[in-house]
């Protein structure tokens, strides 16, 4: 009838006779099954079985924000190098902030899983230089490499297996960059026939993965044993080394010399001090050694940490290879923690002191990636949370609009005070080549250089200044008020900005600033000043006024 539902094993809905079951059936049922059944109790059985069907459950909802940046402060400085300002550089440097962004940009799928796991935050920072190579020093490798590391790298990371990649696979993935720029280098490029070495560091979340090629050197700080400082080598600086020796042999190749004086000979004569290094095609030309396998060789050495958070793994440092051959890692660690979280200020301070060892014979670089506290979910992607001040009074109504409330409850202005130093050469941070200039149009007699180490010789006073104070100060607001005559005596003495005629502590003051007015004053600046808690130094600042040193008031 209308209100009921055939059986399944005759049409007309009569109860099935065990005995017309066929003698296939292992099971037969004990008792004859009334399959007539009301339709609104079929219904109520089949409800939980039609709710449970995928195409009935809502789709999940897609996450489409992007990774978030990597929480690090970093920065480069070179100093020497050739004296022909229409030369190009013997080393270059590279500093990718977000590498997701730019391979979402490129079309370059990354894993999802394992080490990728979160939406990881991804970074890549490297140095390559033309100093550390087999034959004569040149730009022409460094450059290429500089401009084309990232592409091999974000390619041989979108190959990796989707199903949960680990350390091991993206160590294989830094190798096989090389490998595959290396190649591009002999292959397409036959106007290079100089080579560089390379220190390159790739941070995916928590983890730190470095390579290194020749006489560049990669050292991570552990600070877990303060009061002092540990360096641990993440590879280089390599010449000759033991495991070099049987490959370099069984090619064909001799070797003379001991310790840090081994070197290779050509057959045509030549001596190199590496035995790994991109490009130096002379050196890998099998048609002109005559050998079984190239001598010199791109394969770095890999190598990964996980970092336990900056109060333990602060910073990596990398160093081209006149840094690494006039400074000792314990050197460099401990500069870093003098201008801990400031890494202009560490690596000027660095090359400053390479290049006067090495008596201006060679280009300095140093690379310092500062770690940082990893941003909550409800955190400011772009600073670090903090009450930034007490409120205005409420008769400046004027003044209240800006001070919209941030994550966590506090405001979203700050109040800073710099010193301004205005420089005559080189080209600014932000790409600028002209000289800076006061409002007058005045000049600055001085260079960048020099501007620099005047910063941070003002710096290093004012932590004297604090250290040697009566009272050690308990917060911020005593830690402003304690540096403040300090900051004014050398703000009169030193700063080119026009607020350095201000009186007493207001001596450089700056005022409340929103994060527009910070966006306003430059991308370099807003970087430096933004992570900044109350009380604190900045690194050195880069803007089109010149270098700035500043401290967050408030």
């Amino acid at each position: 009838g209308p209100d009921a539902v055939a059986g399944l094993g005759g049409g007309s809905g009569a109860p099935i006779d065990p005995g017309e079951l066929s003698p296939y059936c292992s099971a037969p049922p004990i008792m004859a099954i009334n399959v007539e059944m009301p339709l609104h109790k079929a219904r109520e059985l089949m409800a939980p079985y039609r709710n449970a069907m995928p195409i009935n459950n809502p789709l999940p909802e897609i996450d489409k924000e992007p990774p978030e940046p990597p929480s690090v402060l970093v920065d480069a400085v070179t100093l020497g190098g050739p004296g022909d300002a229409k030369q190009k550089p013997l080393v270059r440097h590279v500093i990718v902030k977000d590498l997701n962004k730019i391979g979402t940009r490129l079309k370059y799928e990354r894993p999802k899983t394992g080490v990728f796991n979160n939406k990881a935050p991804m970074g890549l920072y490297a140095l390559f230089d033309g100093q550390s190579c087999a034959g004569e020093p040149g730009p022409m490798a460094a450059e290429f490499c500089a401009r084309n590391f990232h592409l091999k790298l974000l390619k041989r990371l979108s190959e990796l297996p989707a199903d949960s990649p680990d350390e091991a696979s993206v160590q294989a993935a830094l190798v096989g960059a090389f490998e595959d720029l290396d190649q591009e280098l002999l292959a397409n490029q036959p106007e290079v026939n100089d080579g560089c070495g390379a220190a390159v560091a790739l941070l995916i979340g928590d983890t730190i993965f470095t390579a290194v090629v020749g006489l560049c050197m990669a050292t991570l700080c552990d600070a877990s044993g303060r009061p002092s400082m540990t360096p641990v080598s993440f590879g280089g600086p390599q010449g000759v080394v033991d495991t070099d020796l049987m490959r370099i042999r069984f090619a064909g190749g001799n070797v003379y010399g001991e310790g840090e004086g081994q070197r290779i000979r050509h057959p045509g004569g030549a001596e190199s001090r590496v035995a790994r290094s991109l490009g130096d095609r002379y050196w890998k030309d099998l048609q002109v050694t005559g050998f079984k396998s190239q001598l010199v060789v791109g394969v770095p050495e890999v190598s990964h940490a996980i970092l336990k958070g900056p109060g333990t793994h602060p910073f990596l440092l990398l160093a081209a290879s006149s840094v690494a051959a006039a400074m000792k890692p314990q050197e460099l660690v401990d500069i870093g923690w003098e201008y801990l979280q400031q890494p202009r200020a560490t690596c000027g301070e660095i090359v400053t002191r390479a290049l006067g060892a090495r008596a201006g014979a060679a280009q300095c670089t140093a690379l310092e990636v500062c770690f940082l506290p990893r941003r909550s979910a409800g955190d400011n992607k772009r600073r670090v949370p903090g009450t930034a001040g007490p409120e205005p009074p409420p008769s400046y109504a004027a003044k209240k609009a800006r001070f919209a409330m941030a994550p966590g409850g506090g405001t979203a202005s700050i109040r800073l005070r710099h010193i301004l130093m205005r420089y005559q050469d080189g080209a600014t941070k932000d790409g600028g080549g002209s000289p800076t200039a006061d409002n007058a149009g005045r000049k600055s007699a001085r260079t960048r250089r020099e501007a620099e180490a005047a910063l941070r010789k003002a710096l290093g006073d004012l932590r004297s200044h604090l250290a040697a104070a009566k009272k050690t100060p308990k917060d911020a607001t005593e830690v402003v008020k304690a540096t403040s005559d300090k900051f004014a005596e050398l703000c009169k003495s030193l700063s080119e900005c026009e607020t350095a005629r201000k009186g007493g502590a207001m001596c450089g003051d700056l005022g409340w600033l929103s994060p527009e007015d910070l966006a306003n004053m430059g991308a370099g600046f807003k970087e430096v000043v933004e992570v900044l808690m109350p009380g604190q130094f900045s690194d050195i600042a880069v803007t089109e006024q010149g270098v700035h040193l500043v401290q967050r008031v408030a």
